[in-house]
């Protein structure tokens, strides 16, 4: 066989390689995305059932834990505006973090996360090095270390009530449009959730 055929079969394999890993990586993905589905439609179910017993931040650690299985990351938290002093709380944690960041507080103004309440907008950040909003503090605290993350606002029509974020993906790659879109939809969940609970405590 010439050295240009060899070549040829060489690469056509090395392709051929290729292909069955991103063939993997989208069955992963599609498969991902049908569980969050499930269990996002069957928490939607839920909301429709909130009375005084209900355990919101259960349900909400529900809609948050299927959230980042879709978006392929173990790390996330939901955080609440106190109104008061304009500090935002972490009340829910998915995470090694966890124990150390729930009921932490960040001071008015700080973060990632208080520009995306404030601002009202998403936040998808590839590289934190090379974004200047992001502040090392959580980190500092936690041990964590990130690399990417999103981060959703809460909200009830325009009013704020905190923001929601997923950091690091499992593989290490930047967080996408599509794993955007899965955090805005549980955003939605959950402020549900939220302003539900707020209409049963004041009734």
């Amino acid at each position: 066989m010439t050295s240009s055929g060899t070549q040829t079969i060489r690469h056509l394999q090395q392709e051929n390689h290729r292909l069955r890993g991103e063939n993997h990586s989208l069955r992963d993905y599609v498969e991902r995305l049908q569980r969050a589905l499930k269990a996002l439609v069957g928490l939607q179910r839920s909301l429709d059932r909130i009375t005084p017993e209900t355990n919101v931040f259960e349900l909400i650690h529900k809609i948050l834990e299927s959230a980042l299985d879709a978006v392929d990351s173990e790390n996330g938290s939901l955080l609440l505006l106190d109104h008061d002093s304009g500090e935002l709380v972490f009340v829910e944690v998915i995470g090694d973090s966890r124990e150390k960041l729930l009921n932490y507080r960040l001071p008015k103004g700080t973060g990632i996360a208080a520009w995306t309440v404030a601002n009202r907008q998403v936040r998808v950040v590839e590289d934190v090095r090379r974004e200047p909003l992001f502040t090392p503090q959580v980190d500092q605290h936690t041990g964590l270390s990130t690399t990417s993350l999103i981060c959703v606002p809460l909200l009830e029509n325009d009013r704020p009530l905190g923001a929601i974020e997923a950091v690091n993906t499992r593989s290490g790659r930047a967080f996408t449009e599509a794993d955007k879109e899965i955090i805005v939809l549980v955003a939605k969940l959950a402020s549900e959730a939220i302003v539900a609970a707020e209409k049963i405590q004041g009734g």
